[in-house]
């Protein structure tokens, strides 16, 4: 797979997790319960995960390799449950996709990816080792935030979902927004850390299958307890099962396929080549599912557009000299398929 299709199908991915969490909240207003929406999304990954490890002979080998990992102590055995990590975000998706819109929670997440995996490279909690925090690095992730802030200014100076006569106030919006907003900061100071957990089983197992299959499972579980007081007073009565509903259960399916996707992708491009596919078409797809299917709380605006451009040129410039390196390994490791 040549270069250029690799870096499509990373934006395609991209494209998919914002349709994804505009399906979540989707899910979330149907069901009138955020933590019964993320257990149907995070379910439908399960569904697929199992038949996708149970047709598999090697993928069934790498659950049992992964068990046994576990129990024997090739990883600590914690790193089985970074799938509560993944149902945290998700749960958080379907918390606020409706109140803030796909883009606004896409730029608040991807802020908090920044801090994380900038705290961890300089902590030296990845494989790689210690990082020294560079200049250049510091200034993007201080730029990550100034976009996050300018998108987020309409609402704090502005007031109201969509800027009308009877818009709350900015300070009281802040309020309404703010634990909702935190819990997406958290999700996305959490992913780098499950990345790096899962890193370290795939190197135990030598498959990404498996993984997410746990990933899928530990999640699923943890979010069936927080929605069991729902499902109690007949919450699953309300799932959608006419003829045209069944797009309400893509949402797992579209998370599953992207990361499976991006560890062979990874294979040709390198991980920081498709982490910055990945965002931009998040970024990009998450304004066009504003415009196209917005939430009650969507906000195409100015500083919101701005905002994201701003995001990802600041996550270029944090990882200019990684990418360097990364284009320069990927350019030599094409030139010497070709020859």
């Amino acid at each position: 797979m040549g270069r250029t299709l690799s870096l499509l199908l990373a934006l395609a991915g991209g494209v998919a997790i914002a349709v994804q969490a505009r399906i979540t909240g989707a899910l979330r207003t149907e069901l009138g319960d955020a933590s019964l929406a993320a257990t149907v999304t995070f379910g439908s990954g399960l569904a697929l995960m199992l038949l996708v490890n149970g047709l598999v002979r090697a993928n069934r080998r790498g659950v049992v390799q992964l068990v046994r990992g576990a129990a024997t102590g090739r990883f600590p055995w914690v790193f089985a449950f970074s799938g509560l990590l993944g149902a945290f975000a998700v749960y958080g998706q379907a918390v606020t996709v409706d109140l803030v819109g796909v883009a606004l929670f896409s730029l608040v997440f991807i802020s908090g990816q920044m801090l994380s995996s900038t705290l961890m490279d300089t902590l030296g909690w990845v494989p790689s080792g210690r990082h020294r925090l560079s200049l250049r690095r510091s200034v993007g992730v201080l730029a990550g935030l100034a976009g996050v802030g300018l998108a987020l200014s309409p609402r704090l100076f502005g007031g109201g979902f969509g800027g009308g006569a009877g818009a709350a106030p900015g300070a009281e919006l802040l309020l309404a927004l703010g634990l909702p907003l935190l819990l997406v900061l958290a999700g996305g100071l959490l992913q780098p850390p499950q990345m790096a957990m899962n890193a370290v089983m795939g190197a135990a197992v030598g498959r990404v299958e498996p993984l997410v299959l746990f990933n899928y499972l530990i999640g699923t579980l943890a979010l069936l307890v927080v929605a069991a007081p729902q499902i109690a007073a007949g919450g699953l009565a309300r799932l959608p099962w006419g003829p045209g509903d069944w797009w309400y259960y893509t949402g797992g399916l579209l998370g599953s396929v992207v990361v499976i996707g991006g560890a062979l992708l990874t294979r040709t491009i390198g991980s920081l080549l498709f982490t910055l596919g990945l965002v931009a078409g998040q970024l990009a797809g998450s304004l066009v599912v504003d415009a196209v299917w917005p939430t009650r709380g969507a906000e195409v605006t100015w500083q919101v557009m701005t905002g994201a451009v701003i995001t990802l040129l600041a996550l270029v410039l944090a990882s200019s000299s990684t990418l360097r390196t990364s284009l320069q390994t990927s350019l030599r490791a094409s030139r010497s398929r070709s020859s």
